[in-house]
């Protein structure tokens, strides 16, 4: 099977996030020139809100690319309730004149609950849950990271069966994956790679 052309966008908070979608990407086939990075500037305002403001215009391209574009967010849940980032977003789209994104939209959303450092946790240790702070009570270290970014990608490459226990924001964000593996009409599948990813 043929490599896609389809590139992907990946708008996310800070780099540490840019670096776990990346792995994952790659391992589910995406070239390394395929994918592009909107993050956040440091000293410019809440990591969250670059992503929220940034949203509008990323879907508008996405929608301009007629299917040669992909488009992943990466935000965290915050203290925010189950789907409040996600109706945060779409209110966006709202307010900027966009559609609500389409159930068929080439448009990804994870929304890690509390943070990133949830799922890194859980990746990890196997046990997890959604309300305990663990960037700031359990200081999971940079070094824990690779390893759950591979480890989530080989579920996500192999269509794993999720682990007993998952949090749910993690499995809805390999529900949301869906959007964007499988190659737009016209073109040939994803390739998967027998590599991990890069560092």
């Amino acid at each position: 099977m043929g490599s896609r052309r389809v590139r992907v966008v990946v708008l996310c908070e800070g780099m540490a996030d840019y670096r776990f979608a990346y792995r994952c990407l790659r391992q589910c086939g995406w070239r390394e020139d395929q994918i592009t990075a909107n993050i956040s500037r440091s000293g410019r305002g809440s990591a969250y809100d670059h992503v929220l403001d940034a949203y509008p215009a990323e879907v508008h391209a996405n929608r301009k690319g007629m299917g040669q574009r992909d488009l992943l967010v990466v935000i965290d849940a915050d203290t925010q309730p189950e789907g409040g980032r996600e109706r945060q977003l779409a209110e966006r789209l709202r307010v900027a004149g966009e559609s609500a994104r389409g159930r068929k939209e080439r448009i990804s959303l994870w929304v890690p609950r509390r943070q990133m450092e949830t799922w890194v946790r859980f990746l990890k240790h196997g046990k997890a849950d959604e309300q305990t702070d663990y960037k700031r009570i359990h200081a999971v270290r940079d070094e824990d990271r690779q390893p759950a970014a591979q480890k989530f990608a080989r579920m996500l490459a192999t269509r794993q069966p999720m682990p007993h226990g998952v949090v749910r924001s993690m499995r809805k964000a390999v529900d949301e994956f869906e959007r964007i593996r499988a190659a737009p009409a016209g073109q040939s599948p994803v390739r998967r790679k027998r590599k991990g990813p890069r560092s």
